[in-house]
């Protein structure tokens, strides 16, 4: 047994444990460190700083706060940074190749960060994780790709994935010892939830098709291009489908000032934040086959934001039209009308329009939200194309 504070000699012994849960070997050995928590704190800061990091985080914010599941005076990034640091004990660093541990903890807690970061630097000796956390414009992908990977340590740090009483006592665990933190109980449910998804739905999606008889290396192979396949497991494999994009064209004197995409698992979200009501956001968000999102400068009028979703058929497209124009109409506190086949909700100096649409054979629902002085619609949809797997 290694002594008291002897982080290689606790490593060396949990490798082979590690090695043997994700039935993949270290290629290298792993590198390890002690750090304390005021250079955890600092070394998150600074990736918030990162100039490529900061400006489409900044932009997102932006998007959150128009849709309205992020209120106008909250400052992300402080809460972000705030609620990463607050219990953070260790953590890998896919750049340096390096795992970090914080001074100070010890038994079982320590080795449970332990066997989680190991299982994260045996994940970057199979796939890049760096590369992973630097794409961009491709948050479904990103976040559907961060699921399998937490949730794979998660299960891996449990030790037995088929143990069913050990994982619902390790998700109540996690989700209480959220819930007794005040800043993250305060915190928007957008973007709490949107924090707890990888550890506890990634972890229920690598049980759910390492029950069916994948394997750590079949997950890692084949990582999710949305997080459709992670919230319906069969939607993921080799030949599983992709995500789709919405391609469009816009209105003279329209620019685009940033792109992206929520995906199935975001978009249940915000309706659920805007709604209130979980049981109809899920239904509604069922269906969705991908879309794209375009923060827009729209002349000297100011502000606009517009959401392309394709969907599986007619029915999801209608469904989702009616759930997102009363949410909508939720978050300007008024009505929707039916004005030329659209949905409109107007107040607050902006114009909310909702509407079905067709592309390459495919059911489109078109959502756009402007200042009410621009007449809608300012955008065409041209073409719907599989994105990248």
């Amino acid at each position: 047994m290694p002594k008291a504070g002897d982080l290689q000699g606790e490593v060396a012994m949990l490798v082979p444990k590690v090695e043997k849960a994700a039935g993949l070997t270290f290629r290298r050995p792993p590198k390890v460190e002690s750090t304390t928590s005021t250079k955890v704190q600092a070394f998150l800061i600074a990736q918030f700083e990162k100039p490529e990091l900061r400006k489409s985080l900044d932009e997102k914010i932006v998007v959150w706060k128009r849709i309205g599941v992020v209120p106008d005076t909250t400052d992300v990034v402080a809460l972000l940074t705030r609620l990463l640091t607050e219990q953070v004990v260790g953590y890998y660093d896919p750049k340096s190749k390096t795992l970090f541990v914080v001074e100070g903890r010890a038994g079982v807690e320590r080795e449970t960060v332990l066997r989680h970061e190991l299982t994260h630097a045996l994940q970057d000796q199979y796939v890049n994780l760096d590369s992973l956390q630097s794409l961009d414009q491709a948050d479904d992908r990103v976040g559907a790709a961060q699921a399998v990977l937490e949730g794979h340590a998660t299960v891996m740090m449990i030790g037995n994935a088929a143990r069913t009483i050990a994982w619902d006592k390790a998700r109540d665990g996690i989700r209480d010892a959220r819930a007794s933190s005040p800043l993250f109980s305060g915190a928007p449910g957008f973007v709490a939830e949107g924090l707890l998804f990888p550890y506890l739905a990634g972890a229920e999606f690598v049980r759910g098709v390492m029950g069916d008889g994948a394997s750590s290396a079949d997950l890692l192979a084949n990582l999710p291009s949305g997080t459709s396949q992670i919230l319906h497991k069969e939607r993921w494999g080799p030949k599983g489908n992709a995500p789709e994009v919405v391609g469009f064209t816009l209105a003279p004197g329209v620019t685009t000032r940033y792109v992206n995409n929520f995906g199935e698992f975001e978009t249940r979200l915000l309706l659920a934040e805007l709604l209130g009501d979980v049981a109809r956001a899920s239904r509604a968000a069922t269906g969705m086959d991908g879309d794209t999102y375009v923060l827009l400068t729209v002349g000297a009028s100011g502000e606009g934001l517009a959401w392309m979703s394709v969907w599986d058929s007619p029915v999801d497209a209608e469904d989702f039209a009616e759930a997102v124009g009363a949410a909508m109409a939720k978050r300007y506190e008024s009505a929707v009308l039916t004005r030329n086949g659209r949905r409109e909700i107007v107040a607050a100096g902006r114009r909310v329009s909702v509407r079905t649409d067709r592309a390459d054979g495919r059911d489109i629902v078109v959502v756009e939200d402007l200042p009410a002085a621009v007449p809608a619609p300012i955008l065409a949809v041209a073409s719907v194309t599989v994105g990248a797997k």
